[in-house]
C-alpha cells in the first residue's frame, strides 16, 4: 500500500510539473529566456512558430496576451485583449465623439517599438468599423468592415 501511494504521488508530482511548465522543446532557449524575463508570472503558455517569429499566447494577470519574438529572442511586440472601459480616457472620449453609443466587439492594445496603439472593432448606426487610435486619442485609421 505504501509503495502504491508513493508511486501515485510521484506520478502526480511529475504530471503537475509538466502541466505548469512554460517551456516548449521546439522553441529555442533564447526565446524562452526572453519570455520569462519580459512576462514573469505568465500562465497557460502556448507557443507557435510562425516562420520569422515565435508567438507566445498566454494569460498574464487575467488578460489574454500574445507576444512576438524573433528567433534570436528579441521581443518585437505584444497584443493584449482589453475591455472598453479599460481604455485610456482620451481613447474612450475620442471614440465616443466619433461613433456615439457604438457597440464595441473587440479591443486590443498593441505595444511595439513604435509605442502603444489600440485597435477597436465596433458597430455604429448599422455599420461596422475597425478603428486604430493612439494613446492620446487620435484616430489614426478607420476602416469600414463588411458585416
Amino acid at each position: 500500500m505504501k509503495k502504491l501511494f508513493l508511486s501515485l504521488f510521484s506520478m502526480f508530482t511529475i504530471a503537475t510539473a509538466i502541466a505548469f511548465t512554460n517551456t516548449d522543446p521546439g522553441i529555442n532557449e533564447q526565446v524562452q529566456e526572453s519570455f520569462k524575463k519580459e512576462f514573469a508570472g505568465a500562465e497557460l503558455v502556448k507557443w507557435t512558430n510562425t516562420g520569422d517569429y515565435v508567438k507566445a499566447t498566454f494569460i498574464l494577470r487575467g488578460y489574454r496576451t500574445e507576444a512576438y519574438f524573433t528567433q534570436k529572442g528579441q521581443l518585437e511586440g505584444s497584443v493584449r485583449s482589453l475591455f472598453y472601459n479599460q481604455l485610456p480616457l482620451a481613447v474612450m472620449t475620442s471614440l465616443d465623439k466619433r461613433f456615439g453609443n457604438a457597440d464595441v466587439f473587440d479591443v486590443n492594445e498593441i505595444t511595439n517599438s513604435s509605442g502603444t496603439t489600440y485597435r477597436i472593432t465596433l458597430e455604429s448606426k448599422g455599420r461596422k468599423y475597425l478603428a486604430k487610435v493612439d494613446t492620446a486619442g487620435n484616430l489614426t485609421d478607420i476602416q469600414k468592415l463588411k458585416k
